[in-house]
């Protein structure tokens, strides 16, 4: 098992480098013309630029070992200060927090209308921008990991037979019983600029903004 620098820091370095390297270059499927190879890509090379610091680096697991700067990233990435003021956010993205009750869906290949809709809003630009830096690491990570991530067209619309433009992570705030869906959509050239700057913020967490 590498150290935690190594994996917390150095893998999501050389994870993006790959995206930026490979993925304006990325081959049309032959086997499926259909497959959506630049979304899934970059959803791929999400998974440990996001995941692997988040869980070694930010859940503070002691057998992994310890790194300098371990403590300031947990810091900021556990912070309940809004995410806009954190050094790695990037981008304009959207929140909707649905409850549970009687509209709590279970989602399937489309979001509910009001779902939608709500994501249109100005109002969801300000809930994405004030959600806490904690809530929204913990939500984005959660998503990638379970695989709860929509694929939306320009407009937002879901479903199969769409042009992707943009992601939405959907995660719960628990993971039993849970009692309400956090969404966070952002358009996949915003997600590169976040996933960006958040490596660039990995290399050099003590620098100030």
């Amino acid at each position: 098992m590498g150290n935690p620098s190594q994996f917390g820091r150095e893998i999501p370095l050389r994870a993006h480098t790959l995206l930026t390297e490979l993925y304006e270059n990325l081959p049309e499927s032959s086997r499926s013309p259909g497959l959506k190879l630049k979304a899934t890509f970059l959803l791929a090379v999400a998974m440990p630029i996001i995941s692997v610091p988040y869980e070694r680096l930010a859940q503070g697991k002691a057998y992994l070992g310890t790194e300098d700067l371990a403590d300031v990233i947990e810091k900021v990435i556990k912070s309940d200060t809004p995410v806009e003021d954190a050094p790695f956010y990037a981008g304009e993205w959207r929140y909707h927090k649905q409850e549970k009750g009687s509209e709590f869906p279970r989602l399937g290949e489309h979001f509910p209308k009001h779902i939608f809709d709500s994501l249109q809003t100005g109002e969801a630009l300000n809930a994405a921008k004030k959600l806490s830096a904690k809530d929204f690491c913990s939500n984005v990570r959660n998503a990638l990991s379970h695989g709860s991530v929509f694929y939306l067209d320009a407009q937002g619309n879901s479903g199969e037979n769409i042009t992707v433009s943009r992601f939405a992570f959907v995660s719960t705030n628990r993971q039993k019983n849970p009692n309400a869906l956090h969404i966070q959509s952002v358009t996949m050239g915003d997600f590169r600029k976040f996933l960006g700057k958040w490596v660039d913020w990995l290399q050099n967490p003590a620098s100030p903004n």
